[in-house]
């Protein structure tokens, strides 16, 4: 019967079974409306985000709990994470939740008890800093073909927020009744008919409605699919500029996305992204026409690259921060480089679920257009070398900008 460990800070031992299970409890009770939050984070050897991290209200294949309602103990397949997905540190994160809307003292992470495998190893982490909000405090590694851990205790008082730069991912620091409220309604998007087999929009003779399209080329524009779904005829309309018919070329109800032709020459158009990669975090710009029958006036919002995925895990798709409204699909994102990164499709609307918009990304755009057969060679020297200002890189695109009207 092998002896207890019991870990102290910066100590470290084996792991004996690399089935690992992880209890976990807090030793002193947290104030009304906190609850314990945990993450296991996995890095690589230069400790960047390799894959999403494992959180209470999701859990991943390598990663199970005991009890999704109550959890208490995380079951950790050590070899399938490591093996298979170049992972060098696996890291435990400990952050408090609260609900933002009661007025809390300050919250604070006081101390978290891990038991490891059943009593083989216990680590007790404590801190006695004040208005600590998270802290890294168990880390697995591999040596030599052994797993070993080590006991850590790096506080931070700024949350989750002030880790998401050094390891380049988007955390997750949303309570979990904003989960609950986000699940139920995954949920009953399942239950509808998808995409590919919902019924067309049903439209009457002469209603109108608008959407965004950009240009990129001298004659063809980018918007979505939903924009010009069931519409008898498309124009696009811009100040200064007469008002132009397009005629829909090829459109994708599967990425809702559709690419839409004019006559005459357009002035100005947009680079469509050719390579882009760690794009989480980025800053980006969108321009568009919401809420038309308020302001026909082109709007800018600025906001981030929140989440590579999009609802349901959907990999069409990427999800931003920027504020959007009804009339804003078919808006460019715009890295500072004044490439569009992607393009907006959707919105997750509720009142604890805010900036949770969706775009669809540029290698799907890039694929549209290639089956249309256009080319986009003739874009790349629009990029600008040195970043844009959102002042400039507005003056710059708005040119590409057009309302789209359509009419049942």
């Amino acid at each position: 019967m092998s002896k207890q460990v019991e870990l102290v800070l910066g100590a470290n031992t084996v792991i004996e079974n690399t089935k690992c299970s992880i209890a976990f409890s807090t030793t002193k009770p947290l104030e009304f409306g906190q609850q314990l939050g945990l993450l296991w984070l996995p890095l690589d050897a230069n400790r960047k985000a390799v894959c999403s991290p494992a959180y209470l209200h999701e859990s991943k294949d390598w990663a199970q709990l005991d009890n999704k309602d109550n959890p208490s103990a995380w079951q950790l397949d050590l070899p399938q994470l490591f093996n298979k997905n170049n992972v060098s540190f696996l890291q435990l994160i400990a952050y408090v939740y609260h609900e933002p809307s009661l007025n809390l003292p300050a919250v604070e992470l006081n101390d978290v008890s891990l038991t490891l495998n059943n009593g083989d190893i216990h680590y007790n982490f404590t801190t006695n800093d004040r208005h600590v909000k998270a802290a890294i405090i168990l880390e697995i590694y591999q040596r030599n073909e052994q797993f070993k851990c080590r006991a850590l205790g790096e506080a931070s008082t700024h949350g989750l927020a002030s880790l998401e730069h050094h390891v380049q991912v988007s955390l997750d620091v949303r309570p979990p009744s904003t989960h609950t409220l986000i699940q139920e309604a995954q949920q009953q998007q399942r239950t509808q008919p998808n995409n590919e087999a919902r019924p067309p929009r049903q439209v009457q003779a002469g209603e109108t409605w608008t959407g965004t399209a950009f240009a990129i080329d001298p004659y063809h524009l980018l918007t979505c699919y939903h924009v010009i779904e069931s519409a008898a005829m498309v124009g696009v309309r811009q100040q200064g500029q007469p008002d132009r018919e397009a005629q829909v070329v090829l459109s994708d109800i599967g990425s809702d996305s559709a690419i839409i032709r004019v006559s005459d020459p357009l002035p100005s158009y947009l680079p469509l992204a050719q390579q882009c990669v760690d794009i989480l975090g980025e800053t980006i710009t969108t321009l568009g026409f919401p809420l038309s029958g308020l302001s026909s006036q082109l709007q800018v919002t600025q906001g981030c690259i929140s989440g590579l995925i999009g609802l349901n895990n959907d990999i069409r798709h990427m999800q931003f921060t920027a504020p959007i409204q009804p009339g804003s699909s078919g808006s460019p994102l715009l890295l500072p480089t004044g490439e569009v990164v992607g393009m907006v499709t959707s919105s997750l609307v509720h009142e604890h679920a805010q900036n949770m918009n969706y775009a669809v990304k540029f290698q799907l755009l890039s694929a549209l257009l290639a089956s249309a057969g256009i080319s986009l060679e003739h874009t790349t020297d629009l990029t600008s070398a040195t970043p844009l200002t959102t002042p400039q890189l507005s003056k710059q695109s708005r040119s590409a900008l057009w309302l789209v009207g359509c009419q049942g």
